[in-house]
């Protein structure tokens, strides 16, 4: 069914989806890069630091720079014995100077302030990202954001509509949203392999597509509640709550349209 529809939908996408496998392992295969907003830091200390001292280029984004700060004092790390951020920026009415200072001087870290009222600071920190990318002529394949859930739909929908942006500041870059208990990206027009851990499956950790243009039409397979060219929409249907199913070690989706999908880790934290 997944075929039938892919020749249908205008999109020629085929994306593979498996960031659990770069996040969770010990030594990264592939180039990354990690940002912090400001938001609760609240996922485990090995997996943080690990993913943390693995990246090509680490970004703290204006408060995000004293969360990341408090977190390493809450955790008893030596914030002196590890990597600082390579860049700092947002337009800094969420930061103390004295946060910003130490990094600047007794690590060199490197401030990019970015006072455009017009776009948020994860924005204004992506294009940053691309532009030192392209200084450095470093190239990543992924970026891992911080950005837990704060309880204000506001910032929630926000960093959703950044991650539509992220497709045309970063191209091809998979941005990946990580939360305390889960992981969010943006799937666009075309066909997409989603690897899922067995733990995850036999946990039934939760899953979710979400559509945001209306209507959007997608099949899928792989999950308990599958999808077969379903229309999905605000008002109308909308694939939240959903699981996977006993069998298959991934999950297919076809769709015509830009839809988020997350999945819940908190079988995976628990390991950490």
């Amino acid at each position: 069914m997944c075929n039938y529809l892919s020749t249908m939908f205008r999109g020629e996408r085929d994306e593979v989806w498996n960031p659990c496998l770069n996040l969770f392992s010990k030594h990264k295969t592939t180039a990354y890069a990690v940002l912090i907003l400001n938001t609760y830091v609240t996922l485990p200390p090995s997996l943080l630091l690990n993913l943390w001292n693995q990246a090509k280029i680490r970004i703290t984004v204006d408060g995000g720079t004293e969360r990341w700060l408090s977190w390493l004092k809450t955790h008893h790390l030596d914030r002196d014995k590890i990597t600082p951020p390579d860049l700092i920026t947002g337009d800094m009415d969420s930061v103390p100077k004295d946060v910003v200072d130490y990094f600047v001087d007794s690590h060199k870290s490197k401030v990019v302030k970015t006072p455009d009222q017009n776009e948020t600071d994860y924005t204004k920190a992506l294009m940053e990202l691309s532009k030192a990318c392209a200084a450095q002529n470093l190239e990543v394949e992924e970026v891992y954001v911080i950005a837990d859930t704060s309880g204000r739909i506001d910032q929630i929908l926000a960093n959703i509509n950044t991650l539509c942006k992220a497709v045309r500041i970063l191209k091809k870059v998979k941005v990946y949203q990580v939360a305390s208990n889960s992981i969010t990206w943006l799937l666009q027009d075309g066909t997409h392999t989603i690897h899922v851990p067995p733990s995850l499956r036999q946990s039934r950790e939760w899953c979710a597509l979400i559509p945001l243009k209306s209507p959007t039409y997608a099949s899928s397979s792989g999950l308990k509640w599958n999808l077969d060219q379903s229309k999905l929409e605000f008002g109308g249907l909308v694939s939240s709550s959903n699981t996977y199913d006993d069998v298959s070690a991934k999950v297919t989706v076809c769709t015509d349209n830009m839809l988020v999908w997350s999945m819940g880790i908190e079988t995976l934290l628990a390991k950490e």
